[in-house]
C-alpha cells in the first residue's frame, strides 16, 4: 500500500513539472508577440477567475484571515517570483532560466535561520556551497562579461523562498484557497498597473493560449500538492527536479537551444545540493 501511494505521489510530481514546462514553454512563446506585463495581465485574470470559482465552490468565509500581513507578503513576494521568471523566461535560454530557479530550496534554507529559527548542520552548508558553485558555473562571471540577466531567475528564486516561507506561517490556520485568491489578486492588479500604454489587444488564437496560462498553472501546483499528500516531501521533491529535463527537451524541440555543457554542470551541482538540503530537512 505504502508503495502504491508512493508510486502514485512520484507520477503527480512528475506530470506536475511537465504540465509547469508546458506552461512556460507557452510564456516563452508568446514573449515574441506581446510584453511580458500582457502575459502576466492574462495569467493573472485566468487565474483569478479559477480562485473565484473556487470560493464559490468552498465559501466566501475563506476569504476570512487572522494573518492579513502575511498574506500581503506571501502575495507579493509570489508575483516578484512569477514577473522575474517570465521576464528569465524572455531573455534566457530556457533550460538556464530553469536551471537557476531551482536554487530556491538552498535560498529558503538560508532563510530559515532567521525567520524560522531553523538550525543548519554543516552538511546543509556544504550543501549551500555545493549549489552556489552551481550558481557560478551557470553564470560564469568574469572581469568583462557577466550576463545580469542571469540575475532575473536567481531573484525570482529568492522570491519563491520567501514566499516559502511565508506559506509555512499560513499553513497551520489558514486555508489554500485563501492563499491562491490573494496571490491571484496581488498579480492581477500588478499587472493592471504595469500594462504598457501600446497595450496589444491578442487575436482569439493567442488569447486562448493566453487564458490557458492560469489553466496550466493551477493544475500544475494541483499535481504538486496532490503528490505531497501520497509521500513525504523528501521522497517526491528530487523528481520536481525532471522540469529541468523537460525544458531542455521543449528548448531544443522548439526553440532550437541545446544546454550547453557548463549549463548541465551548474544545474547538476544546483539539483543535488538542493535535493540533499530537502531531504534532510524533512
Amino acid at each position: 500500500m505504502i508503495k502504491n501511494k508512493t508510486v502514485t505521489a512520484i507520477i503527480f510530481m512528475i506530470m506536475g513539472a511537465l504540465v509547469l514546462a508546458i506552461q512556460n514553454s507557452l510564456v516563452k512563446t508568446l514573449s515574441f508577440f506581446y510584453s511580458i506585463w500582457e502575459i502576466v495581465f492574462f495569467r493573472a485574470l485566468s487565474g483569478t477567475i479559477i480562485a473565484i470559482l473556487l470560493l464559490f465552490l468552498f465559501g466566501w468565509n475563506k476569504l476570512i484571515t487572522t494573518k492579513p500581513i502575511v498574506h500581503l507578503i506571501r502575495a507579493f513576494s509570489s508575483v516578484l517570483c512569477v514577473v522575474l521568471f517570465f521576464f528569465g523566461l524572455k531573455y534566457l535560454l530556457f533550460a538556464e532560466n530553469q536551471a537557476l530557479l531551482h536554487t530556491a530550496p538552498i535560498i529558503a534554507t538560508l532563510l530559515a535561520l532567521p525567520f524560522l529559527g531553523e538550525k543548519i548542520n554543516l552538511g546543509n552548508l556544504l550543501a549551500i556551497f555545493f549549489g552556489f558553485i552551481g550558481i557560478i558555473i551557470i553564470i560564469k562571471p568574469s572581469y568583462n562579461l557577466f550576463n545580469l540577466y542571469a540575475l532575473l531567475p536567481l531573484a525570482s528564486a529568492f522570491f519563491m523562498a520567501t514566499a516559502y516561507i511565508a506559506t509555512r506561517y499560513l499553513m497551520d490556520t489558514e486555508s489554500s484557497v485563501t492563499v491562491i485568491f490573494y496571490y491571484s489578486i496581488a498579480l492581477l492588479f500588478t499587472s493592471i498597473f504595469f500594462l504598457p500604454n501600446n497595450f496589444i489587444f491578442p487575436d482569439l488564437s493567442h488569447l486562448t493560449v493566453l487564458f490557458s496560462l492560469g489553466i496550466f498553472g493551477s493544475l500544475g501546483h494541483y499535481f504538486l500538492s496532490q503528490a505531497a499528500k501520497f509521500a513525504e516531501v523528501r521522497i517526491i521533491t528530487p523528481f520536481e527536479y525532471t522540469g529541468f529535463i523537460f525544458v531542455a527537451v521543449i528548448g531544443y524541440l522548439f526553440f532550437n537551444e541545446i544546454p550547453s555543457l557548463r549549463v548541465v554542470l551548474g544545474a547538476l551541482c544546483i539539483i543535488l545540493s538542493g535535493s540533499y538540503i530537502i531531504y534532510k530537512t524533512r
